[in-house]
């Protein structure tokens, strides 16, 4: 059923990595475990949560925690500024004008399928370009390695000059 809805909105999202997590799941006996997980796919991963019992949160959030460190660590390690951040929203600092911010993020989305938002003046400093990230337990270390080496190819083309163009960037 659920992947049915996905299909339908978006097919290309059957295409990435996800998991579900069935929650109350305090709520459910054994047998309707059962029954629930024989009804999806063995390909994705399930799991059972309920934030009266904590049954699965500490597994959600050791995944969640081993993808948000892995991707702060590797912007960080790669040279860019994402501040201090104690969640698994993430800033990226970069040094831009609004035109260049939104050039750049149309690039992210249209030719690396990468959304994050971006937050320009007068919310930071004149020149200050942030965008944010928000990985999730659904997300794998592949998608982070991806997203870092998207990372560092528009970083390149920001230092580059890329961005600063009348017209958008070229899309594939």
């Amino acid at each position: 059923m659920l992947v049915n809805e996905l299909e339908q909105y978006n097919p290309e999202l059957l295409h990435k990595q996800f998991l579900i997590a069935i929650s109350k799941a305090d709520m459910l006996d054994d047998e309707l475990k059962s029954a629930i997980s024989k009804e999806m796919p063995e390909s994705v991963p399930l799991l059972f949560i309920s934030s009266v019992t904590n049954q699965g949160l500490t597994t959600l959030k050791d995944k969640l925690w081993t993808i948000v460190n892995a991707l702060q660590n590797g912007l960080r390690q790669a040279g860019f500024n994402i501040g201090i951040t104690t969640t698994p929203v993430t800033p990226v600092l970069l040094n831009g004008t609004i035109p260049e911010a939104t050039h750049l993020t149309h690039d992210l989305r249209e030719n690396y399928n990468i959304f994050c938002s971006i937050v320009v003046y007068p919310v930071v400093p004149k020149g200050v370009i942030m965008l944010r990230l928000i990985p999730t337990a659904a997300h794998s270390l592949e998608d982070v390695e991806y997203t870092l080496d998207a990372f560092k190819s528009i970083k390149s083309k920001l230092d580059a000059g890329e961005y600063r163009q009348e017209k958008l960037a070229a899309f594939a």
